[in-house]
């Protein structure tokens, strides 16, 4: 059974790793100054000040991080959502390797043996799905029309 991809071409662009870390530092901040993302960085690894902020411009130029200017000090704050990021990334695997298929990555992904716990958490999904596509589209799968 041919499969056709279920993703809407994405506007966001793909954070390289190094984008993609600082986009964690400042999702999980809210925002950050230069400074305040190199010093949580750092924790991580070693890396320069300058490093930090040539990567928050190029991730503006991007359209990833805003910027607000206040006083003198300069704060980013994410332009994209983790859920945008990821949507981005898994349509990207997908196409790539799947075909655009959401089956084909999900099957894959279920043969590498998950943990029973992530079986359940799939199921739940899964069924959470269903519920919600009955409601939409009634028992007999006639599409119903919002009252």
């Amino acid at each position: 059974m041919k499969r056709i991809s279920t993703f809407p071409s994405s506007d966001v662009p793909l954070p390289t790793d190094a984008e993609l870390e600082i986009l964690q530092v400042i999702w999980e901040q809210g925002r950050s100054t230069v400074g305040s993302a190199h010093f949580t960085l750092n924790e991580r690894r070693q890396r320069g000040y300058t490093t930090v902020l040539k990567l928050l411009q190029v991730m503006m130029a991007k359209g990833l991080v805003s910027r607000i200017d206040k006083e003198r000090i300069h704060f980013y704050l994410p332009a994209v959502s983790e859920a945008q990021v990821r949507a981005a990334y898994v349509a990207e695997v997908a196409s790539k390797l799947f075909a655009g298929s959401l089956f084909g990555l999900a099957s894959f992904a279920l043969s590498l043996t998950p943990a029973d716990d992530d079986i359940t958490d799939i199921r739940a999904v899964l069924d959470a799905h269903d519920d919600e596509t009955t409601v939409q589209n009634g028992p007999s799968g006639d599409r119903r029309e919002p009252s």
